[in-house]
C-alpha cells in the first residue's frame, strides 16, 4: 500500500544496511528547508519534524526503504541511494550473495533519466557497480575515485567539518568547510549522499551548506538524553557490529580522553550468533562495557552462552565488561560510577532506549 501511494510521486528512495535513516532525514530536511515541500517516510523520528512522516504538497517524496524483507523492490525511484551492504537480515536472505542480488535489482530499477547514488568505499557496492549502467550512477566516499570525494575531515565540537571535491559530468566543484552537528566519519558519508541529491536538484551550494548546518538530527542516533557535571548519556540504535564500532569511534574522536562507557543490549540470538566474531571485537574503543541480556524479539535461545559472550568481549576487545542481569543494575552502576567527564552510550534495537530514558530521570 505504501509503495503504491508513494509511487504516484517523484521518489528519492534510500536504502542500505547502515545509515539509511540518517540519510533519509538529511535529504528530507534539505528538501523541506529549500521549499520542495516533500512527502517524507522515515524509519526514525526527525527531530525538526517530531515525526517520522510528513505529507508534503510538492511533487517529490523522500522514502527510507527497508531491505530486510525485500519490500524495497516495490518502490519506483528517480534517485536511489544505497549507503552500504553488510551481512544483515540473514534470516531472510540466507547468504550475502542473495542480499547483493537484491540490491543489484534495486539499483537496476532506477530509470535512465534518474540516478543511482552509491558509496564507492563499500566493497560490495564496488562489485555491484559493474552491473549498473555507467551513465546511471553517481558515487560518493573518501576514495579519490568518488564523484563526490570527502576531504580535509575534522572533528569539531559535537560535529564534523569537511570539504567535498565534486567531479560531475559537466562541471567540477570544490565545496569547502561543510559543517554538520553529527559525530563520526559515517555521518560525513551520510551528509555526502544528501549533498549529491542537492546538486542533482540544482540547490545552491550555500543553501545546501546552511541546511546541513541547521540539521538537528534524528532520534536514537547519538541522542543526548542526560547532561550533568560534565557527564553525558546518549541513546543510540546501534545493534550491528559495524554500527557499534562507528558510534564508539565517533565518540572517541570527539571526546578524546574522556572515559567511554557502552551499555549494550544485544538484539536477537540469531544476529549475535551469526556475527559473533564481529560483536566480540566491536568494543575496543570503549573503556567499559555493560552487557545486558539479549532482547529476544520472540526468538528462542539456541546454545547462546551469555557469560562466555562477556568473557570473549573482554578477551577480543581488550576492555572491561560488567554483566547486567536486569535494568535496575544499570541504574545502580551509573549512580556509583558517574563522577566526572564520563560519556555513556546506551546501544541496541530492543528495550534499552526505554530503560535508559527511565533511568536518567532517577539519576
Amino acid at each position: 500500500m505504501l509503495a503504491h501511494l508513494i509511487n504516484l510521486k517523484k521518489n528519492i528512495i534510500i536504502s542500505g544496511s547502515h545509515g539509511k535513516t540518517t540519510i533519509t532525514s538529511l535529504v528530507s530536511h534539505l528538501l523541506k528547508d529549500n521549499k520542495f515541500y516533500p512527502t517524507i517516510v522515515n524509519g526514525g523520528i526527525i527531530n525538526s519534524l517530531k515525526s517520522n512522516a510528513f505529507a508534503g504538497k510538492g511533487e517529490w517524496s523522500v522514502v527510507e526503504a527497508d531491505e530486510s524483507d525485500g519490500s524495497f523492490l516495490k518502490f519506483k525511484s528517480i534517485y536511489s541511494i544505497v549507503s552500504n551492504i553488510d551481512t544483515e537480515h540473514m534470516d531472510y536472505y540466507k547468504n550475502l550473495k542473495n542480499l547483493n542480488e537484491s540490491f543489484k535489482n534495486f539499483l537496476n530499477k532506477t530509470p535512465l533519466l534518474g540516478k543511482n547514488i552509491i558509496c564507492i568505499d563499500d566493497k560490495n557496492l564496488q562489485a555491484l557497480s559493474k552491473y549498473i549502467n555507467n551513465n546511471n550512477f553517481l558515487t560518493y566516499g573518501f576514495s579519490n575515485k568518488a564523484n563526490l570525494q570527502c576531504k580535509n575531515i575534522k572533528s569539531i565540537n559535537m560535529g564534523m567539518q569537511f570539504d567535498i571535491k565534486a567531479n560531475l559530468l559537466n562541471k567540477k566543484i570544490l565545496i569547502k568547510k561543510i559543517c554538520i552537528k553529527l559525530l563520526g566519519l559515517h555521518n560525513v558519508l551520510n551528509a555526502a549522499a544528501a549533498i549529491a541529491i542537492g546538486l542533482l536538484l540544482n540547490i545552491e551550494i550555500k543553501k545546501i551548506k546552511k541546511s546541513l548546518l541547521n540539521f538537528t538530527g534524528v532520534q536514537r542516533r547519538l541522542t543526548l538524553i542526560y547532561k550533568n557535571k560534565n557527564n553525558l548519556i546518549f541513546d543510540d540504535y546501534a545493534h550491528h557490529p559495524t554500527e557499534i564500532k562507528a558510534v564508539l569511534q565517533a565518540c572517541r574522536n570527539n571526546f578524546k580522553s574522556k572515559k567511554i562507557i557502552a551499555i549494550f543490549q544485544p538484539h536477537r540470538f540469531s544476529r549475535v550468533q551469526s556475527l559473533y566474531k564481529e560483536f566480540i571485537k566491536a568494543f575496543e574503543v570503549a573503556d567499559q562495557v555493560l552487557v545486558c541480556p539479549v532482547y529476544t524479539a520472540g526468538e528462542k535461545n539456541k546454545n547462546f552462552n551469555f557469560k562466555k559472550f562477556c568473557k570473549d568481549i573482554i578477551s577480543e576487545s581488550k576492555t572491561e565488561v560488567v554483566e547486567i542481569n536486569h535494568k535496575e543494575q544499570i541504574q545502580q552502576f551509573l549512580k556509583k560510577n558517574l563522577f566526572n567527564h564520563e560519556v555513556v552510550i546506551a546501544m541496541g534495537a530492543g528495550s534499552i532506549s526505554n530503560w535508559i530514558r527511565d533511568i536518567v530521570k532517577k539519576l
